[in-house]
């Protein structure tokens, strides 16, 4: 036979004790929020999307975006996920009614990527509660690079006249005249 070496009425007591113990940690509990005071929201301004576009490699427009998280009241503690081509100021944090910025950059994964439209979105999440957490869509526009110009060169051989991609003469390089070709 198991003994625990206490005898049974202090087990009684023991757990006597517990439930006022509960109790006064539930009422403690439910003095900190007054009554029908709903729990603090977190606040994501502004209420856009976040967009960005550029050519491919880069660079990329705007260069940064920013956001505001607040609490409704008191504090909450928030996370932030993003896409993989966007990097942020902060993946999480704590804040109270004054707010925090948040900034977003594209980073050098974008780089890499192809011309077309990336996304989906940016997850604000209120950790604390789960109350207001937000979700706001996220685009980048890659757009593709235009084909190189023709490159046009001085051709010494050619009497010192700007040569054209097709064996034309464009200008003299001593007086600036234009040719007729």
């Amino acid at each position: 036979m198991f003994s625990l070496g206490v005898a049974t009425g202090q087990i009684a007591s023991i757990a006597l004790l517990a439930i006022p113990a509960t109790l006064l940690l539930t009422q403690i509990g439910a003095a900190q929020r007054p009554a029908g005071q709903s729990p603090p929201s977190l606040i994501v301004t502004p209420s856009t999307s976040i967009a960005f576009s550029g050519l491919q490699g880069g660079p990329f427009s705007p260069s940064l975006i920013e956001y505001r998280v607040s609490a409704s009241t008191g504090t909450v503690s928030y996370s932030i996920r993003t896409p993989s081509w966007v990097t942020v100021s902060s993946t999480s944090g704590t804040t109270d009614t004054s707010g925090v910025t948040i900034i977003f950059t594209v980073n050098a994964r974008a780089s890499n990527l192809r011309p077309g439209a990336y996304g989906p979105a940016v997850a604000f999440t209120n950790v604390s509660n789960g109350q207001g957490s937000a979700t706001r869509p996220a685009k980048l526009i890659i757009q593709a690079r235009s084909p190189p110009l023709p490159t046009r060169q001085i051709a010494p051989d050619r009497g010192g006249y700007l040569g054209d991609n097709r064996g034309g003469y464009l200008l003299d390089d001593r007086g600036g005249r234009l040719l007729a070709q």
